[in-house]
C-alpha cells in the first residue's frame, strides 16, 4: 500500500484534513498487518477443514476458493 492509497482511502473515509505523518502510516501498516493475518487465518482454517475430510479425491481448497472465502469476509 502506497502513501497515495492512505491519502485516498483517508479521504473516502471523511477525513478532510489531517496531515500526512508517519503516524498515518504506522496506523496504516497495522491494519494492513492485521487484515493479512486475518486472511491468512481464513486460508489456515480451510487447509485444516480440507485435512479433516481428506483430499484424496480433488485438489481442495484452491487458491481460488481462499479467495473467495477472504473476499467474502465482513
Amino acid at each position: 500500500m502506497t502513501r497515495e492509497d492512505i491519502v485516498r482511502m483517508a479521504k473516502e473515509a471523511g477525513m478532510e484534513s489531517f496531515n500526512i505523518c508517519v503516524e498515518l502510516d504506522d496506523f496504516a501498516a497495522l491494519v494492513a498487518s492485521a487484515e493479512r493475518e486475518a486472511c491468512a487465518k481464513v486460508c489456515d482454517e480451510m487447509e485444516e477443514k480440507a485435512e479433516e475430510h481428506g483430499t484424496e479425491c480433488c485438489k481442495w481448497p484452491t487458491p481460488s476458493d481462499c479467495a473467495y472465502v477472504i473476499r467474502a469476509r465482513p
